[in-house]
């Protein structure tokens, strides 16, 4: 069997998530040691490493922002090796970040462009258009209710864009 190549998981969260529960969920979602992981604040990286040694590998790197605005509260930047890609696909780590944190999350894979997919806490997926203006990321139309933004358009629409 051939690995898969190495990537990067990137999401939206709609819930704040603090550090220690996102090291937790990140080691049991990947099924992944300690020493496998580095967590880091986007601003902090730099610093945070000076902890680990200079040739410290890291089978998973993720960093996350809190500066985010608009429908979203978080960001979130998670490199993996192949072995991981192997165990758990984009997909389902966006579904189980949204069932652990009881959030909203937004994630790109093969969407057209200007569309990201959302999975709600209860594991349902949907498409949305989305506004960015720097750290600040609005939904504006989506394929189906979102919980907490009952002002959303819905556009069914959206699944017919190629």
């Amino acid at each position: 069997m051939t690995e898969s190549r190495a990537t990067g998981y990137d999401c939206l969260s709609s819930r704040l998530v603090p550090q220690a529960e996102l090291r937790a969920f990140l080691l049991d979602c990947f099924g992944i040691a300690e020493g496998e992981l580095f967590v880091g604040h986007a601003e902090r990286v730099a610093d945070e490493l000076r902890a680990w040694p200079p040739d410290a590998v890291f089978a998973a790197f993720c960093t996350y922002d809190h500066r985010v605005s608009g429908h979203f509260a978080m960001s979130l930047d998670v490199g993996i090796e192949g072995r991981l890609v192997d165990r758990v696909g984009r997909r389902e780590f966006a579904e189980r970040f949204a069932a652990r944190f009881d959030a909203y999350v937004l994630y790109g894979d093969t969407e057209p462009p200007g569309l990201w997919t959302v999975v709600l806490p209860d594991g349902g997926r949907l498409r949305a258009a989305m506004e960015e203006d720097g750290d600040r990321y609005v939904l504006y139309a989506a394929t189906a209710p979102v919980p907490g933004l009952p002002d959303l358009p819905v556009d069914e629409g959206l699944w017919r864009i190629r």
